[in-house]
């Protein structure tokens, strides 16, 4: 005679909550591997349509990328662009360079950024670190005197270079740039997204599929109040920002920024260069009045200079200011090499 089966001891809601948790938790887990997989074809997909144009340097742990024009005829001088946060070379190089015809004119990704390696992971998100290896590259591939123009956050690095290799520069051109210490905290995802171990995995299931919805949107507030110029996304390759490695390695850059220039800003008083800092007074991404007018009060050579109506993109706004800032540094001699 066949066994009779025990009956459940489980009630039926019990059954059910049961049953909802299961189905929970496999959402979740297909959920995640959405997302993982959302992130990884982004980055792929960006690196397809906007593969390295330009050429490799190496440098000490790797290579870095840089692409570069020259005049038809004798250039004037040697201009080199270094890109801020969330960009890279493609973003200062598509409006300057037209206008830098006359120039011999080199725009670098900076480490994780673009098509240049980490080099030293989290460390090199220390801009005296990022400023030695800019510096590793330049002297390798542009060992003349050059007039540096730095955007935004890479004002750390580029302030830096300034006070540690003067002899190597013209000038420094600061484009709304971040010089000194802020008040207030940065974007809690970008927080998140630099921390060692969890950052790495919020970064591809919260951080790379946000940003992709949210890329054209925060890309116009940039440019506020003027509108983002057409085509913009494209010229700028901003899609490259979405691959999760460049993402974190941004956000370990904006992480550790504000510390930096707090230990480094009072030292601009000894900047043997000139100092030209380029702002929007509608910049409300870098305060105009703590940064820019700061470092050009202090600098011994500074000068202020503030655009009506403009936002954080300066060089898109008024490239013929940036180029007579440069043509007042090189003057009548340029290009020569160094002795």
């Amino acid at each position: 005679m066949a066994a009779t089966p025990e009956p459940s001891t489980k009630s039926p809601p019990q059954l059910k909550r049961g049953m909802v948790i299961r189905w929970l938790f496999a959402a979740a887990v297909v959920a995640m591997a959405g997302l993982l997989f959302w992130s990884e074809w982004l980055g792929a997909q960006a690196a397809r349509r906007y593969p390295p144009l330009g050429s490799f340097v190496a440098v000490a742990g790797g290579r870095l990328h840089y692409r570069e024009s020259r005049p038809a005829t004798e250039p004037r001088g040697t201009v080199v662009l270094i890109h801020g946060a969330s960009a890279g070379h493609a973003d200062l190089l598509a409006t300057l360079g037209p206008e830098l015809g006359h120039y011999r004119v080199i725009a670098i990704d900076r480490p994780g950024q673009g098509w240049s390696d980490r080099l030293a992971g989290d460390a090199m998100a220390d801009p005296g670190r990022q400023a030695e290896v800019l510096m590793q590259a330049l002297d390798a591939v542009a060992p003349e005197h050059v007039v540096l123009v730095a955007h935004s956050l890479a004002g750390a690095a580029a302030g830096r270079i300034a006070l540690e290799r003067p002899e190597r520069l013209r000038g420094l051109v600061l484009l709304g740039a971040i010089t000194h210490p802020w008040d207030g905290r940065i974007g809690w995802y970008q927080r998140v997204a630099a921390w060692p171990l969890l950052g790495p995995v919020f970064v591809r299931l919260v951080g790379v599929p946000a940003a992709s919805l949210l890329l054209e949107k925060g890309a116009e507030r940039a440019f506020a109040p003027r509108p983002m110029p057409r085509g913009y996304l494209e010229t700028g390759e901003v899609a490259l920002t979405l691959r999760p490695a460049s993402f974190r390695a941004n956000s370990r850059d904006v992480a550790v920024a504000n510390a930096f220039v707090a230990a480094q800003a009072p030292h601009y008083g000894e900047l043997k260069v000139p100092v030209v800092a380029i702002t929007g007074d509608s910049d409300t991404i870098v305060s105009p009045m703590n940064h820019s007018a700061a470092i050009a009060r202090q600098a011994p050579q500074g000068r202020f200079v503030l655009l009506p109506g403009v936002g954080h993109m300066p060089h898109h706004a008024a490239p013929e200011i940036i180029v007579e800032a440069i043509d007042q540094m090189v003057g009548p001699r340029s290009g020569l090499a160094l002795n």
